[in-house]
């Protein structure tokens, strides 16, 4: 479907913010943006999380365990379990021989289910040794996920193990820490913004994670965040059929977004009595920035046609940001000439300029205030492992002083991605 001017104009803050990141700080402490990963988003992105290799410690065989300890695990299944009322998560996990183990490329597909969160360990391991490409053992691990800042924990909390050489699988009950992820001082924006360093905190509910953003540094209390919020949880409630994701942002990040990824940029332009002769007109949109209230959200900005410069605002309203009217303001001009044809010329360009905005108002009122991020993903390392997000945008709203956009995410790890285009 063809992309229309007033939207492409408008489009940018809801693009720059599902970067869920900005390049200027705040003075105080409130999130700058959050992310609640709902129901059918997460087991996506716990597949991408694995295949993950983990250093075990050195140290002697358990008694009545006879041959060598393996020194690593390579864990290629891992489903989500929800919340543990407490503040944390569960996981399952099947942990392979790191040796036998397939590469990153070429890992087995995740054998691990939700129903697998409710089945004895020990089932599992049977079932899971007695696949047709099994190694010599399995261990299942359950693990117990907490965040605190700024860190990410599994820790074991049970274990099963099964196959024809079970003896040799590490026993890790009593290993407690299996694996951690720094949170805090990432690297998560493309250029031009890659040299910018944010803090992610975590939370866990019984079926939902959410991830609040902040600068590096700043924030001393993020917990605040990451509890029952009902602005978010509305927008849960009422969240189109297809999203798997909401988030809210701060005006105030996305005109700092704004400023950094979209100073200036072209908006083709085909509209009948302004394209001649086969060439599409092109705006140039500048300057933006986004407030916005209860159900009501404006883009003011710059907008250049030809040599005239428009003051502009797009301003939409509803519960789902429809564009209500588009306003554009040419500059001041003095039609005082003394030659008549200069001064109706004049006349003309002021009657002109002032028709622009209700043309554009009367083409695309009515229309939504969605777009979707995919020519600049969001990139973020997790332990040795690096991922792409993108959003495809599908509902937008406005809260006070937020920003709120449901949509659905895409998460793909980059060494994937880039063995699937060999």
């Amino acid at each position: 479907m063809r992309r229309n001017p007033v939207r492409r104009l408008a489009a940018g803050a809801a693009a720059l913010l599902l970067l869920l990141t900005s390049g200027a700080a705040r003075a105080d402490e409130r999130a700058l943006a959050r992310v609640v990963l709902m129901p059918d988003l997460i087991p996506s992105v716990m597949i991408q999380l694995v295949p993950m290799t983990i250093e075990l410690p050195t140290g002697e065989l358990p008694a009545g365990r006879t041959g060598a300890r393996a020194s690593r695990i390579k864990i290629e299944g891992l489903v989500y379990c929800g919340g543990d009322g407490k503040g944390g998560a569960w996981a399952i996990g099947a942990a392979y021989p790191a040796a036998g183990a397939a590469e990153p490329n070429t890992a087995r597909p995740n054998m691990l289910a939700t129903p697998d969160c409710q089945a004895p360990l020990p089932a599992i391991a049977q079932r899971l040794a007695h696949a047709a490409d099994a190694p010599a053992w399995v261990e299942i691990i359950k693990a117990r996920v907490t965040w605190t800042p700024w860190m990410l924990r599994f820790a074991v909390a049970d274990t099963a193990d099964a196959g024809n050489n079970a003896a040799a699988a590490p026993q890790l009950s009593g290993l407690g820490q299996l694996k951690s992820f720094s949170t805090s001082n990432l690297h998560i924006l493309p250029p031009p913004g890659e040299q910018n360093r944010f803090d992610i905190a975590i939370g866990f509910s019984d079926s939902s994670i959410v991830a609040a953003l902040f600068p590096a540094g700043r924030t001393s209390n993020p917990m605040p965040y990451l509890k029952g919020d009902p602005v978010l949880a509305a927008e849960m409630a009422d969240a189109p059929a297809r999203a798997n994701a909401v988030t809210d942002a701060q005006y105030g990040f996305i005109n700092a977004l704004l400023r950094l990824y979209a100073p200036s940029f072209d908006i083709p332009l085909q509209l009948q009595g302004i394209t001649q002769r086969g060439i599409t007109q092109r705006l140039t949109a500048r300057n933006l920035r986004a407030e916005g209230g209860d159900n009501t959200m404006t883009l003011n900005g710059q907008l250049d046609f030809g040599n005239v410069s428009y003051s502009a605002a797009v301003h939409c309203e509803g519960d789902d940001l429809a564009i209500r009217q588009v306003t554009l303001v040419p500059p001041p001009i003095r039609c005082d000439n003394a030659d008549p044809i200069a001064q109706l010329q004049c006349q003309g360009q002021q009657a002109a300029g002032g028709a622009f905005g209700p043309m554009l108002t009367s083409i695309y009122q009515g229309q939504r205030f969605h777009y979707s991020t995919v020519d600049r993903p969001l990139r973020f390392t997790l332990g040795d492992a690096e991922f792409a997000a993108r959003f495809e945008a599908l509902r937008s709203s406005s809260r006070g002083s937020t920003f709120n956009e449901d949509g659905n995410i895409m998460i793909e790890r980059i060494d994937r991605a880039a063995a699937s285009l060999r």
